[in-house]
C-alpha cells in the first residue's frame, strides 16, 4: 500500500462520512512541493545558482534582446517581494552575471540586463535543467505528459484569481460553498 492510500484508508476510518476524493491531488501536490525544490536545487546547484537566482537570469533572457528588463517587470514575472528582489539582484550583481543600468529617460530608475556572463550560465543550467527533466520523466509517454500537463493547469487554475474575483478576500469569496472557485488573493 503507498503513502496516500495510508493517509485516505486512516481518514476513512476517522471521519467516514466524509468524501476525501478532492484532497487526493492536492495532497500529492503537497508531496511534489516538497520534492520539486530538491529537484530544481541539484540541477542548478551545479552552476552556482539557485532556483530563485536562475528565475531572473531565465526571465532577462527570454525578455529578448537586450535581454533586460525593469525591476517591476521581474517583480511581477517571479512574484517575490520587492525587497526579495533588490537582494537577489543585488546577489547576481557581485557576481557579474546582471547589471544595474541608468534608465535614460528616468535617472531614478534602474533597468536590470543580464551580461554575457550571466547568459552563459543560464544557458548552461537550462540545458542541464532541461535534460535532468528529461531523465525524470523519461519513463512516461507524450500522451501522458500531455494529460499531467493538463490536469495541473486546471488544478492551477482553481488556485489562481481569474479577473473578476481578482478583488475577493480568498476567505470571504469561498466561505461555506461546496465546489465554489477559492481564489488566492
Amino acid at each position: 500500500m503507498n503513502w496516500l492510500s495510508q493517509i485516505a484508508d486512516d481518514w476513512k476510518t476517522e471521519d467516514p462520512d466524509r468524501d476525501f476524493s478532492r484532497l487526493r491531488p492536492l495532497v500529492r501536490l503537497s508531496r511534489l512541493s516538497l520534492l520539486m525544490p530538491h529537484f530544481q536545487k541539484s540541477a542548478l546547484g551545479r552552476h552556482g545558482i539557485t532556483p530563485s537566482d536562475y528565475s531572473i537570469l531565465g526571465a532577462l533572457r527570454r525578455s529578448g534582446s537586450p535581454k533586460q528588463l525593469m525591476p517591476g517587470d521581474l517583480y511581477n514575472t517571479l512574484g517575490c517581494t520587492p525587497g526579495g528582489l533588490t537582494k537577489m539582484i543585488d546577489r547576481l550583481e557581485k557576481r557579474g552575471l546582471v547589471q544595474r543600468l541608468t534608465d535614460l529617460e528616468d535617472g531614478r530608475r534602474a533597468r536590470i540586463r543580464l551580461t554575457a556572463k550571466g547568459e552563459a550560465i543560464e544557458r548552461k543550467a537550462f540545458a542541464d535543467y532541461n535534460e535532468s527533466a528529461d531523465d525524470l520523466m523519461e519513463r512516461l509517454t507524450q500522451d501522458q505528459l500531455d494529460q499531467i500537463d493538463s490536469a495541473l493547469e486546471l488544478l492551477l487554475d482553481c488556485f489562481e484569481p481569474s479577473e473578476e474575483s481578482r478583488w475577493r478576500s480568498p476567505i470571504s469569496s469561498s466561505a461555506g460553498r461546496r465546489g465554489a472557485r477559492r481564489p488566492l488573493g
